[in-house]
């Protein structure tokens, strides 16, 4: 007994054994925080780690970091750091070996850095000044000062933050407080003008203010001025790269100092510094820890980092001021209140994403299969490289398969261009076909008209058939057709004559809602406007059928109120018949969803606006036909319902605000009620 018992510790001590010597493969395990992508909806997904925390610097020449405010990676692989606390700017190499100290004596509060063709630019706040060293020797080459110019402006003050330098020496510098943009210097120290200034935000409030305040009262307000740029970089092209605290985005500014940027997706709140890497792509940093890597064209490829609140883990930060990326893609992310420089590794998921994305940015895209086939591999819900993929078939003449990884990767026009193809291939392959088929049912068309005048059976069934639908529905059904050839006619029909009634017009409205429904979620790929998957039906019913209801219930208000004839009965019926050219045009436009490309979408859009302009007119002729009113008493009373929906609106979100904050007062009692009862 004893000896079984032996060999059942054994084999569970050599398992467990095993078990502690198997490989961690987990995301998770590999850092401290999740890495998440940006997917073609615009959801975020889990993403196998882009980067992973290498080490740590904080200390140089014998003296540990004090409040350092920027980091640097030049061409020649060296980093540089700006000690604040200390009065120096460091020169290393990328694995943290102390190379030289610049400004020992002279430098107060460097601030922002900026290295380029063996210079050194320090941007020192309480100095007042842009110093500039040679790299090589150490020696301050020169000064940029204020440049007292009226253009610059004489009262405002020069404390520059951050720089940067182009190919000609020009210097773009951030100062503090200056609203007007980036001041841009000369080599010589020229002051060229601003440059990229941020726009003016103003809130409804304040918009409402200036619009209905005295000039009396517009004159006590606070003027509303933009916002500083918070950081700036330069890419290989010259563009400028900027971010603002409290501006959501990024700004990529051409040389007349225009924002040429998409907008992000998300991920960038709250932006501190910004970096841009060699293929273009864009590290952006923002005050909670978070790094965001986005394409060229706005797509978030890693959005990972995070807070470290016991400050003792490595890869998560306390307050981050500054990133900089080196030219084979590693990341250097500076802590200012852990006083330390973290270096975060690229790994061979993120080389693989990065070359696939190089190829596909040169248009290299049969190039680049392979290494998004690699992509995918281990992360099939990276949409960037489905749609890399699907760029590569087509180039390859793969176009079915073209077809599906564009669907898969949410590229719209590269699924347009392979249909295009698809297409051409049905169409050549089939043309004989479809031309006898249409020339078959135009025979039988013939033969049909010929065999219900000439042969009784076929003119007894035929009468059958039309006793069975001359039902009074399906009259009413029919007439729907009526209202856009003779829109007066119709309403009068409706008002006086009773053609339609309840029943019919609640078909109408069903099937208007269907069709919604139907077109949203399942037309064709190209013109959907939600992406594959992404249901919200609830709320579109919610929206429609309230919708409905309020315009009903607004316009028979001011309809009574302005001595209207029309009933809310009338109203009902004839608001459904008004829908009648959706109902009638809109399945037309579903089904050539599916047969047209991104050359032929303006036979779609051409379709819609003539569906809303019979929708629109049918509207307006219902009121005036039903209220007897004339065109200006229609507009008016249109205008009057618009405007009496708009404040139920705020009526009912006004009060939904109250029962909530009621429904909480209410909760906060009885928890507290209930916490005393038990002591």
């Amino acid at each position: 007994m004893k000896g079984e018992n032996a060999v059942r510790i054994k084999r569970i001590l050599v398992f467990l054994l095993c078990l502690a010597l198997l490989p961690l493969t987990a995301w998770a395990d590999e850092a401290p925080y999740y890495t998440l992508t940006e997917i073609y909806s615009g959801e975020q997904a889990h993403s196998p780690a882009g980067y992973l925390p290498e080490g740590t610097y904080s200390e140089f020449d014998g003296k540990a970091l004090k409040r350092p405010a920027d980091v640097f990676v030049d061409d020649e692989d060296h980093l540089f750091i700006s000690d604040e606390g200390n009065k120096r700017v460091l020169m290393c190499t990328l694995d943290g070996e102390w190379i030289r100290t610049f400004g020992n004596k002279e430098l107060k509060q460097p601030g922002g850095i900026y290295v380029r063709d063996g210079k050194l630019y320090v941007a020192d706040l309480k100095l007042q000044q842009v110093v500039v060293y040679d790299v090589a020797t150490g020696e301050t080459v020169f000064t940029l000062e204020h440049p007292g110019t009226p253009l610059y402006g004489v009262k405002a003050k020069f404390e520059p933050l951050k720089i940067a330098v182009d190919a000609a020496g020009s210097m773009y510098v951030i100062s503090k407080g200056n609203t007007n943009g980036i001041a841009q210097f000369a080599a010589d120290g020229t002051f060229l003008g601003y440059f990229g200034a941020n726009d003016t935000n103003l809130s409804l409030g304040e918009m409402l203010k200036r619009l209905t305040y005295t000039e009396e009262q517009l004159a006590k307000l606070k003027r509303v001025i933009p916002a500083t740029p918070t950081s700036v970089d330069m890419d290989a092209r010259g563009l400028l790269y900027t971010v603002t605290t409290g501006v959501r985005g990024v700004k990529r500014l051409n040389m007349s100092g225009l924002n040429i940027m998409e907008p992000t997706g998300w991920g960038h709140d709250n932006t501190i510094d910004v970096a841009v890497g060699t293929q273009e792509n864009i590290f952006v940093i923002n005050e909670l820890g978070y790094i965001m890597e986005y394409t060229r064209d706005g797509r978030c490829l890693f959005y990972f980092g995070g807070q470290d609140q016991d400050r003792t883990r490595t890869g998560l930060f306390v307050n981050t001021v500054a990133i900089d990326v080196d030219r084979y893609g590693n990341l250097y992310v500076l802590d200012r209140d852990k006083a330390l420089v973290q270096r975060f590794a690229v790994t061979d998921y993120a080389n693989l994403v990065h070359k696939g994305l190089a190829l596909y940015q040169e248009g290299r895209y049969a190039e680049s299969r392979e290494p998004w086939e690699q992509v995918l591999e281990l992360n099939s819900m990276f949409d960037y490289a489905h749609m890399g993929l699907g760029r590569a078939y087509y180039k390859l003449e793969m176009y079915e398969e073209a077809l599906q990884a564009s669907r898969r990767g949410g590229d719209k026009e590269g699924y347009s261009d392979s249909y295009w193809e698809v297409r051409n291939v049905i169409l050549q392959g089939g043309i004989m076909w479809m031309i006898g088929g249409l020339f078959a049912l135009w025979l039988l068309g013939k033969l049909w008209k010929t065999l219900k005048t000439r042969v009784k059976p076929v003119q007894r069934f035929c009468d059958k058939v039309h006793a069975f639908f001359d039902v009074k529905l399906l009259r009413e059904l029919k007439f729907v057709t009526y209202f856009p050839r003779n829109p007066a006619d119709a309403f009068y029909g409706v008002k006086h004559e009773g053609k339609v009634s309840v029943l019919s017009a609640t078909i109408l409205y069903i099937a208007a809602i269907l069709i919604f429904i139907v077109n949203k979620y399942y037309c064709g790929f190209l013109f959907k406007t939600i992406p594959d998957g992404q249901f919200e039906v609830g709320m579109d019913l919610v929206m429609l059928l309230g919708g409905i209801a309020l315009f009903l219930i607004a316009c028979n208000l001011i309809c009574s109120i302005r001595d209207g004839e029309g009933t809310f009965k009338q109203m009902y019926c004839s608001f459904a018949y008004a829908l009648g050219p959706y109902v009638m045009i809109k399945p037309i436009t579903f089904a050539l969803s599916f047969m047209l490309t991104f050359n032929e979408a303006f036979i779609i859009t051409l379709l819609d606006v003539v569906t809303i302009g019979l929708c629109l007119m049918l509207v307006v002729m219902m009121v005036k036909s039903l209220q007897n009113y004339n065109f200006t008493e229609t507009f008016v009373a249109l205008l009057l319902t618009l405007f009496t929906m708009l404040m139920i609106i705020i009526a009912m979100v006004i009060a939904a605000a109250l029962v909530a904050q009621l429904w909480e007062f209410i909760t906060a009692v009885w928890k507290e009620a209930r916490f005393y009862n038990e002591v």
